[in-house]
């Protein structure tokens, strides 16, 4: 899944498939953590652009896509 930019970048999303060895809570878990992660940097870049504070959004943005 790709959660897309009004610019046209795009952060990749991984899904997390369950395998044979892990329990349905630790898939679960895992899938939960990587929702608040996403959520957590949507809110950072949504508080960024609201305080106008664009040269820390643009730095924040090339921080969060540099990670995968």
């Amino acid at each position: 899944m790709k959660v897309s930019s009004i610019t046209g970048n795009s952060i990749e999303v991984g899904y997390i498939a369950p395998a044979h060895d892990n329990s349905l809570l630790d898939v679960t878990q895992n899938l939960a953590t990587s929702i608040v992660k996403i959520a957590n940097q949507i809110g950072t870049s949504i508080a960024l652009g609201e305080k106008g504070d664009l040269d820390a959004a643009h730095e924040f943005r090339k921080q969060t896509l540099g990670k995968k």
